[in-house]
């Protein structure tokens, strides 16, 4: 990938990473595709870094420390949509549902594989470039209504946090009320490559979108098909 590649967004890549020898790898790979790298082992440090520049992506691995880890994921998603990429290895607690709830967009499994990061990148940077041209700006299903142009997603006017990965399932699925969608076409709309184990990741972003909207007073929002995917509740004023 080139700088040229990135043109509607910065070219600045955060990575967390503690074990040096990875950071480096990871480091010289993003270099090569084009990135300015800002990367530190340091949590303290890295929230410094985080507010001098613009990202168009930030990379978090904390094999020491991964309690850690999870709260500087959940600290950067409350400041910014920028996607997230979580590094996790079979023998830490860290695994992917945890990375997912903490408010990242992916996860890369150690030992890294260059092709697999390249791909998870490269889909995390095309999700923010080529969004679908919205029907509307602001989009509403009972009391629940999304306002595209600012970002922002409301129940009875009250403000309701979403990490980017759950507003774009969500505004899938409100630009569209009637239709029904796979998996493998929830997982392209929110940038996550089609790959072993990947399937639950759309289970786990509905399942959060649901717990945030009711825990707001909102309906029941998105129905399971059985066999087929997901759609919208049909009933928008239905609470439990």
């Amino acid at each position: 990938m080139s700088s040229g590649d990135l043109d509607s967004t910065p070219n600045n890549v955060l990575l967390l990473e503690d074990d040096s020898s990875d950071r480096l790898a990871v480091r010289l790979h993003l270099e090569l595709m084009g990135f300015v790298v800002y990367d530190t082992p340091s949590t303290i440090e890295v929230r410094e870094i985080f507010q001098q520049h613009d990202y168009s992506l930030v990379i978090i691995h904390l094999g020491h420390a991964p309690l850690q880890a999870l709260e500087i994921c959940r600290w950067v998603r409350a400041a910014s949509t920028v996607p997230i990429i979580m590094l996790t290895s079979r023998n830490e607690i860290v695994d992917e549902e945890m990375a997912m709830n903490a408010g990242a967009d992916d996860y890369v499994s150690k030992p890294i594989v260059s092709k697999i990061l390249t791909s998870r990148i490269v889909q995390q940077l095309k999700r923010g470039q080529t969004q679908r041209a919205p029907r509307a700006n602001i989009l509403t299903w009972g009391t629940l209504q999304m306002d595209l142009s600012q970002h922002s997603f409301s129940i009875n006017e009250k403000h309701v946090d979403l990490t980017n990965t759950e507003y774009q399932f969500l505004q899938l699925l409100m630009e569209n009320p009637q239709r029904i969608y796979s998996r493998n076409q929830i997982l392209e709309a929110i940038g996550v490559m089609k790959s072993i184990g990947t399937d639950h990741i759309v289970d786990s972003h509905a399942s959060r979108i649901r717990q945030k909207i009711r825990a707001n007073g909102g309906p029941e929002v998105i129905a399971v098909v059985r066999s087929v995917g997901f759609r919208l509740a049909e009933n928008p004023n239905h609470v439990e």
